[in-house]
Order: structure tokens, then C-alpha cells, then sequence
């Protein structure tokens, strides 16, 4: 089992070798001050996400690591695994979590055009989702994926106005959208490049304004897709992506 303490603020080295796989990141914690409150589904765990998230992977194709902030417990699931390695650190806030999350990844020297996907722990995937990940990639100036097709850019009164470009790859159609959450990929040159954004949002307060974030990229010209129907989704039924039955998942897991 790895584990990592304080955060590395080192000289670069030299760069790690292309070596084509995905790096999922999957950030847990004991306890969620963020979504306490949220609506879940029936036969909702953070567990059987985690499991949902193992299960759909394919590990031909990416390498998954986790991420634990051990304040406020003593005892995580997460720690009973020892499949993938499992980096811990005492953050006590989602914001302090994510900055070590970006000190990590930094410190890891990964190529630039390496995709790293960040994942929270209420988050399902469906099987077939590192595909659509990477294929939307391929398309020309894409900045940042998600694979979560936000429900409230639907119907939300500030989006009834809303415009996006569609893009078509070989099996999804996408969408540009003006934000997302701390569920998201890039690859390694555009996160470098913005790591002062992603860093200024995560000081500012104990929990990062993703949404106000994403924004100001998307002001500066970054072009954040998600596809139509989502292969994701945010584990709170008010806002899962539409067109798909979450609930099926868990109970498979």
C-alpha cells in the first residue's frame, strides 16, 4: 500500500514516457459536509460506486489509483483493498483534498499527453465509459471531458438560453457545456496550464467553486464537452444524467 503524507513541490524531473493509459484518480473521504444533505438512490453507497468504478474500468487501458483524506476517521473502505495503490493524506476539507490531489498528479511527471481522469466517490459509470472517454479526446481543441450529462443545463431558468456545438465521434454525439464538476478529464498539458485556476478555486474556501471555476476556463477559451446520453452520472436522482437507469448499476454491483 503507497503512502503519501505531504504534498511534493520538488524540481521536475524528467518526463514519464507516453504510455498511452489513462490515469483515474478517485478521491474519498470518511465524511462529505458537501453532499450530507443530497438525495441519493435507493440503494446508494459510496462503496458500490467504488465498485461500479472498478468493474466498468478496463484495465487494459488505465491505470486507477486512490485518493483518501483520513481526517475525521479512522477506518474507510477503501483501505480494505489492495488491488491499486492508495494515497492518503490528512486534508479536512474538499478543497485541501483536491489541492493534494493536484500535488500528487503534479508530482508525478506524467507525459503531456497523458489524459487524467479525476473521480469523486458518488459517481457511477457505465460499462463501455473509458472508450467514450478517450474518444472524446479526439476531437479537435477539446480542452476538458466529462462524461456527465448535466440534467440542469436543461431546465435550470439560467440555461434557457444556453447555445452549444455539437460534435458526432464514432458512437456519441457531445456537447459543449460551460462547466462541470470536480468529476473531470484533461490531459496533462492543459491541466499544467491551468493548475493556477484549478489551485486559485480550491484556496479560496473549504470547498472548491467548481462551477465558478469552469466558467472563468471556459471565458478564456478552454471547451469543455460532455456527451449525449452521459456515460456518468452524479449519484443524486434529482440530477443524473436523463436517459439511463442509474439505479440498475448499484444493483449489480
Amino acid at each position: 500500500m503507497w503512502r503519501y503524507i505531504f504534498p511534493f513541490r520538488g524540481e521536475l524531473s524528467e518526463i514519464k514516457p507516453l504510455s498511452n493509459k489513462v490515469e483515474v484518480f478517485s478521491r474519498h473521504c470518511f465524511f462529505s459536509t458537501i453532499s450530507a444533505h443530497k438525495k441519493r438512490f435507493p440503494t446508494f453507497s459510496r462503496e458500490a460506486c467504488a465498485q461500479n468504478l472498478i468493474q466498468t474500468l478496463d484495465h487494459s487501458q488505465a491505470n486507477l489509483t486512490f485518493l483518501l483524506d483520513t481526517a475525521r476517521g479512522k477506518e474507510h473502505f477503501i483501505q480494505r483493498q489492495t488491488s491499486y495503490p492508495l494515497i492518503t493524506f490528512d486534508a479536512g476539507t474538499e478543497a485541501k483534498a483536491f489541492l493534494a490531489l493536484l500535488d500528487h498528479v503534479e508530482s508525478l511527471h506524467l507525459h503531456p499527453d497523458t489524459i487524467v481522469y479525476f473521480v469523486e466517490d458518488d459517481y457511477l459509470h457505465r460499462p463501455g465509459w473509458l472508450d467514450i472517454l478517450i474518444e472524446g479526446f479526439s476531437i479537435p481543441g477539446v480542452d476538458y471531458v466529462t462524461l456527465y450529462d448535466h440534467k440542469d443545463k436543461y431546465y435550470f431558468p439560467q440555461y434557457q438560453d444556453l447555445k452549444s456545438k455539437i460534435f458526432l465521434t464514432e458512437t456519441s454525439h457531445w456537447r459543449t457545456v460551460p462547466s462541470t464538476t470536480q468529476t473531470f478529464a484533461a490531459r496533462m498539458k492543459t491541466l499544467k496550464k491551468d493548475l493556477p485556476i484549478h489551485r486559485r478555486f480550491s484556496e479560496q474556501s473549504d470547498i472548491t467553486a467548481d462551477h465558478e471555476k469552469f466558467s472563468l476556463l471556459t471565458r478564456l477559451g478552454s471547451t469543455i464537452i460532455s456527451p449525449i446520453p452521459g456515460w456518468s452520472t452524479h449519484a443524486e436522482p434529482e440530477f443524473a444524467s436523463p436517459r439511463f437507469n442509474w439505479e440498475s448499476l448499484l444493483q449489480t454491483t
